[in-house]
């Protein structure tokens, strides 16, 4: 079959959105209007927790829905969930925090196995204007977790070859393979809360099936099922664990005349290493024969499976 495509970042452990989200000025602006007076005494004022697990966690957080109200969260949520639903096939994200790191703030290295498949931080920072060091998220590389069969003994490594910086500019989402060990680097230089490091942030979850166009699901389970059992056989049969979503296209004719990988982070066990592009278009191709029934116009399904070890 040769309609089989690899998404932008779809093989990445770590995905990028700048410019995400078109009405970030207004979540700014209502930020720091609850905090421009520190004279000024309300209840959007003491909505903090002071989260300090020592030699392990320190910041202030807040449920960011309570914090910023229905009118002004709901269509950034909603636009989070739609993002999430297109691009990794799941349907629910955890209640987020609103987060802000004031000097000594810091989160250190750690992995978020069972909250969810995805990672994401989204910065409501001017990280361009930031008058703070560090605040940086940080992962683990796949060089340093598997670091002596990638070993070389005529060159030393440093830490950006082994540690992943990525910088919260604002209105930036960042999605993240939580398995992968991260944190936050020491946020130094400020005490006030308008100049601190703020994001949002939680795990995307429940990836679920999602079938949109002229199928019925009635109609488009049976085979639907097939096609999920023989992956989840081929992927479940082999050391692999990890997430895997692929969005189908249905003809009329009821032939699958399209596949869009949307993530493939599958890792070997054995090895830490990803499943290869050529190995995932093979065990593909080998099913790409399933039929659906004939519809009166195109059918899309997108399919998340995911593996756990």
């Amino acid at each position: 079959m040769k309609n089989i495509n690899f998404t932008r970042q779809s093989l990445e452990a770590v995905r990028i959105e700048d410019s995400f989200y078109p009405q970030v000025k207004e979540m700014r602006s209502y930020f720091e209007e609850q905090f421009k007076n520190p004279l000024h005494a309300h209840s959007k004022r003491f909505c903090w927790d002071y989260w300090n697990v020592p030699e392990q966690y320190r910041l202030l957080r807040t449920p960011a829905e309570s914090f910023f109200g229905d009118q002004l969260f709901n269509p950034f949520l909603n636009h989070l969930l739609s993002w999430g639903r297109t691009n990794l096939g799941c349907q629910m994200i955890s209640h987020p925090w609103l987060s802000a790191y004031v000097n000594d703030c810091y989160q250190d290295i750690h992995s978020d196995v069972p909250h969810g498949p995805w990672s994401f931080v989204y910065s409501l920072t001017p990280w361009k204007n930031k008058r703070f060091s560090g605040g940086e998220t940080f992962l683990a590389q796949p060089k340093l977790l598997n670091y002596f069969e990638n070993v070389s003994y005529e060159h030393s490594d440093e830490s950006k070859q082994l540690i992943k910086k990525i910088t919260p500019d604002q209105n930036r989402l960042i999605v993240f393979d939580p398995r992968y060990p991260h944190g936050v680097t020491r946020v130094n230089g400020v005490e006030d809360l308008l100049d601190a490091r703020l994001v949002i942030h939680g795990w995307f979850t429940e990836p679920r099936p999602m079938i949109e166009g002229s199928l019925t699901t009635k109609k488009a389970i049976p085979s639907m099922d097939k096609f999920a059992e023989y992956l989840l056989d081929t992927f479940s049969n082999s050391d692999l664990s990890g997430i895997f979503c692929i969005k189908l296209k249905i003809s009329a004719t009821g032939k699958i005349s399209g596949m869009e990988i949307l993530t493939s982070h599958l890792i070997h066990a054995a090895t830490g290493t990803l499943v290869s592009k050529k190995w995932i278009q093979k065990i593909l191709i080998s099913c790409s024969e399933i039929t659906f029934p004939k519809s009166t116009g195109t059918t899309f399904i997108t399919l998340p499976i995911e593996i756990k070890k």
